[in-house]
């Protein structure tokens, strides 16, 4: 066994043992190499593989910590991540909201006119203090016309409650692991090049003879912090849509 791989089968024994409990700081990288009579170069690769299992996670210029057990994630249940990530101790805040023209992918998939506008919303998910979710929502205008009102306490699952098109909404989604590019990494506090989970989810209601796409919903979430359950629609194997 090669010598990272037996590093990194020690520390998961003590996870595993509750010898390491979720959460607890891992001593420095210097003395861990000192622990296991190895080079900083090897002990990183050993822990580089611990964070894509989900066991360890890493915060910038804190060190590496134990990771807590996943939130278990049906993407098709989700209206609102606050509704959805509190009862686990999760806590969601907008970080921008604006009304701008839709770029080409995101008119296309909306059917919107010419130069038409669409809603979008970008946000963090945070359990115990730790990022581990960044959002960014598009919202048709005609379906979601003043949810930007409440500005920062803006729910969007009381304005789907509110609309019954909205509550009968079709939701597919798909996913892929991803390495996080640098306009995401910023919003989980991890370096660019972070391997993450990304999910791409669009929100469809029956129109006359067609199916109208009313939110479209972008997320990046740290390898530890979900356990997608339900059954994607992804078509094409591990790849996610993208909406650019």
């Amino acid at each position: 066994m090669m010598q990272f791989m037996a590093i990194r089968q020690q520390l998961l024994t003590q996870i595993d043992r509750g010898l390491l409990a979720p959460g607890k700081k891992l001593p420095g990288e210097r003395q861990l190499a000192e622990t296991f009579s190895t080079t900083r170069v090897t002990l990183r690769e050993a822990l580089a593989v611990l964070e894509a299992e989900g066991r360890l996670y890493r915060r910038d210029r804190r060190g590496w910590f134990v990771a807590p057990t996943p939130c278990p994630y049906d993407p098709t249940q989700l209206s609102d991540w606050q509704e959805y990530f509190g009862p686990y101790g999760g806590q969601f805040v907008w970080h921008a909201q604006t009304k701008k023209m839709a770029d080409a992918a995101i008119s296309d998939h909306m059917l919107l006119p010419p130069f038409g506008q669409v809603y979008e919303g970008e946000g963090r998910v945070c359990i115990e203090q730790l990022p581990v979710g960044w959002i960014r929502t598009f919202l048709h205008p005609d379906f979601f016309p003043a949810v930007w009102e409440t500005g920062d306490k803006a729910r969007l699952d009381h304005t789907i409650r509110t609309n019954r098109a909205l509550a009968m909404a079709e939701v597919s989604w798909s996913s892929a692991w991803e390495a996080l590019a640098s306009s995401q990494s910023g919003g989980l506090e991890v370096a660019p090049g972070t391997p993450t989970l990304t999910l791409t989810r669009y929100w469809r209601i029956p129109q006359a003879d067609t199916w109208q796409t009313v939110r479209i919903d972008q997320e990046w979430w740290r390898q530890h912090a979900v356990a997608l359950c339900g059954r994607s629609t992804n078509q094409k194997s591990g790849s996610a849509q993208q909406v650019d």
